[in-house]
């Protein structure tokens, strides 16, 4: 076996020892000829590494490219699917705010109908209340003047004392019938005290307020207190005080002493 081998490397040896010896004799020439094949040799390399680096370069963008697709369709699919997601859900809320916006038109068209009756009822409202207002004031100035006709028949009778038969219709028309000498007693509608609490005793009575049925015997009365200086009622005397206020005539007929004037 070790046989075998040396002869192997002999056999190399001399097939190798011609070329190496072609190699390794020197040249009578100068060895300036022998540099074109070391010079061509770099090209071939740099092209080589040219050749290898464009590759690598490729492989590696490729690599990027690939990694950066993956990771990137994921990231779209994710983003897409979400995208989705809102366009559906924006669908959904423009039907509900189109939804909304025709009811509200729908609200606000009645509105403005009713509006319209509401301003054209205020218009005629306006209108009667206007009319109103002047009829108001026409029976107002009516019941004024009814009032103040009313009250003409009325005659205030002060200094008369306080009793309880003293303030009848009767006993009053017989006290003026006394006092100013009339042929026949006057029809009174009705006679009363004012509206005061009674006095105690020694204090001024109330007036009495008696009422004409017809306004010349009202007249007449007044008149009469008017000219007369003096009032007789049986044995006494007084003086007539007369005065108008809101269409009330007043006399002062007092029983027992004279009254001031």
């Amino acid at each position: 076996m070790a046989a075998k081998n040396v002869k192997t490397r002999s056999t190399i040896q001399t097939q190798l020892r011609p070329s190496l010896q072609t190699a390794t004799t020197p040249s009578s020439e100068p060895s300036s000829p022998a540099k074109p094949p070391t010079c061509q040799a770099n090209p071939d390399m740099e092209a080589l590494k040219v050749e290898l680096l464009a590759s690598l370069r490729k492989d590696i963008a490729d690599i990027f490219k690939k990694e950066l697709q993956d990771t990137l369709g994921d990231a779209l699919s994710t983003i897409k699917f979400d995208l989705q997601a809102v366009k559906t859900q924006l669908a959904i809320d423009k039907a509900a705010n189109d939804a909304t916006m025709s009811e509200l038109k729908g609200t606000v068209k009645e509105m403005e109908h009713a509006l319209t009756v509401c301003s054209d009822d205020i218009a005629e409202v306006k209108i009667t209340i206007k009319g109103l207002t002047a009829h108001v004031a026409k029976l107002e100035s009516k019941c004024e003047d009814l009032e103040s006709r009313s009250r003409r028949n009325n005659v205030r009778i002060v200094g008369v004392p306080e009793g309880p038969d003293t303030c009848t219709t009767a006993a009053v028309a017989s006290l003026l019938k006394e006092a100013f000498d009339l042929g026949k007693e006057p029809l009174l509608d009705r006679s009363h005290r004012t509206l005061q609490p009674a006095p105690k005793p020694g204090d001024r009575p109330r007036a009495i307020v008696c009422r004409f049925h017809y306004h010349t015997d009202c007249v007449d009365i007044l008149r009469r207190a008017r000219e007369r200086r003096q009032i007789k009622v049986g044995d006494h005397l007084s003086l007539p005080r007369l005065h108008r206020q809101g269409g009330t005539g007043s006399c002062c007929i007092q029983h027992g002493q004279a009254a001031t004037p």
